[in-house]
């Protein structure tokens, strides 16, 4: 964690210069970020996903955009802008409009999950509710109203930017990354590549996270069809099952040789391109810091999705900085599903499946490309006699790390700092993405999923956006004055780098 003290002179500067203006959109940009969270885009079912990616283009037209398409791939549309300043450098904004279902609306107690309802929250005078408000529509109103703030009064941004928002982030973003390709020479001299999200802590504590372990969604199926053995088109009945081979089982135990029994990754071609024990000069301090910075916490409270679980113990019986490091460096195969037959009421009891699936994903902390990660999977089944067992490779994302020094860090910690952050730095996290492969791709820094601003349950029940702290957090306001600086201290640094 940082523990600098911010010179607020910028802050005070960009409140002198953008405070009123900020302060006149506000009621509009509230009523904006309603309109998007009425608008429901649940990749998962499809529910509104296509209507919303419309929506967000109308907002990057109105943003002033030269360039605006909405693109097909084989899961959800992205929305592909341009965002032409003239300028020679581009910054790549990485965004998704997608968000997770809502689960039963009768537990929302804030009201209908797609309400956009503005009311009192634990102590806030306002808060938005509904599916998406702070994940992700909230935090993308606001950067959008800052930039065209920042427009409105400069007359233009330091730098173009060029969008790629997607609508199935939530299911493994297929069909992004050719997208991406698609547009590549529409952007010039790109410097870093962001998402911005209202990750504070009521604390005040932002954990910005520098790199990104090699990720992967990937389903395997076991079928009676390509078996050969088993039901090939429909389910028959289980007390046939001492005459028919079940696909289910032959699932089963091809997923036995992914893994040993104490859960350690057995795919022995992924073995060669492990780099997990090769710590970086740059992450030494940052792993040192966050250790004396949780001394004695709790780790199921310290890290990322992880509080709420009932985790009591952890993988291998790891304890102490042995946690840490494993989270960070050490590479995972998750089954994160599995579906065959009878799945609960309404559903025919009592059969052989003719099919059997279960959807992994993958993290691992490695050099191979992609293609060679996804081929040792192939050679691995087929080795062991699964050559039956089909793949659906739905998301395959290299990783990357950023250097805490470079300039777009710094820019982002520096404004981030000025409205209370204090800066929590990851030398990495479990997690992967596009947003990594879209850095690696352009050789670039990458700010991913942080940013001024707050609330509760993203994802869950009753989500809410803080949309007036009341002085205790950081509301709208405050997440468009940032995405300002933000924009500000970037240009100082481009302007600095050309001076040279």
């Amino acid at each position: 964690m940082t523990d600098r003290v911010p010179d607020l002179a910028t802050r005070v500067s960009i409140e002198t210069e953008f405070g009123s203006a900020v302060d006149a959109r506000l009621t509009a940009d509230v009523a904006r970020i309603a309109d998007m969270v009425r608008q429901p885009s649940v990749s998962i079912d499809g529910l509104g996903v296509r209507e919303s990616g419309h929506q967000l283009a109308d907002a990057l037209r109105e943003l002033g955009c030269d360039e605006v398409e909405v693109v097909d791939t084989p899961a959800h549309p992205v929305v592909w802008a341009y965002l032409d300043a003239g300028a020679d450098r581009t910054l790549v904004n990485y965004g998704m409009y997608d968000t997770r279902p809502t689960g039963d609306p009768k537990s929302w107690t804030g009201g209908d999950p797609f309400s956009g309802t503005v009311a009192p929250a634990d102590g806030f005078p306002a808060v938005m509710y509904g599916r998406g408000g702070l994940v992700p529509k909230g935090p993308t109103v606001a950067w959008l109203a800052a930039i065209t703030t920042y427009r409105e009064a400069r007359g233009q941004l330091p730098f173009n930017i060029a969008f790629l928002f997607e609508g199935s982030e939530i299911i493994g973003s297929p069909g992004y990354l050719d997208v991406a390709a698609r547009y590549a020479d529409r952007i010039t001299d790109p410097f870093g590549c962001v998402y911005l999200r209202a990750s504070q802590k009521l604390t005040g504590e932002m954990q910005l996270f520098l790199g990104y372990k090699a990720f992967f969604t990937i389903e395997l199926t076991a079928s009676g069809a390509s078996w050969g053995r088993g039901p090939s088109t429909a389910a028959v009945h289980s007390a046939n099952r001492t005459i028919v081979d079940s696909p289910t089982e032959r699932l089963v135990h091809a997923l036995s040789t992914l893994v040993t029994p104490d859960g350690e990754i057995a795919v022995e071609g992924w073995r060669p391109g492990y780099t997990g024990d090769v710590l970086r000069p740059t992450e030494k301090p940052l792993v040192d810091a966050l250790v004396e910075r949780y001394r004695g916490a709790p780790w199921q409270e310290v890290m990322p999705g992880l509080a709420g679980g009932g985790v009591e113990r952890f993988a291998g019986d790891v304890l102490g900085k042995d946690v840490l490091d494993r989270y960070l460096y050490a590479s995972s195969l998750n089954i994160q599903g599995l579906y065959a037959g009878y799945t609960g009421p309404g559903t025919r009891t009592y059969t052989i499946p003719s099919a059997a699936s279960a959807l992994l994903d993958l993290r691992l902390v490695t050099d191979q490309s992609t293609d060679e990660v996804i081929g040792a999977l192939r050679e691995h089944l087929d080795a062991h006699g699964y050559r039956d067992i089909e793949m659906d490779v739905r998301g395959a994302f290299d990783g990357w790390t950023s250097s805490p020094d470079s300039p777009l860090v710094s820019a982002f910690v520096d404004a981030s700092e000025q409205f209370g952050a204090s800066m929590d730095l990851w030398p990495r996290t479990g997690g992967g993405g596009p947003w990594a492969a879209l850095a690696r791709r352009f050789d670039v820094p990458v700010i991913m999923g942080a940013g001024v601003g707050t609330g509760k349950r993203g994802g869950a029940v009753d989500e809410y956006l803080v949309i007036d702290g009341g002085g205790r957090a950081p509301g709208l306001r405050e997440m468009e004055l940032f995405g300002i600086t933000f924009i500000d201290d970037l240009g100082r640094v481009l302007a600095a780098e050309e001076n040279r």
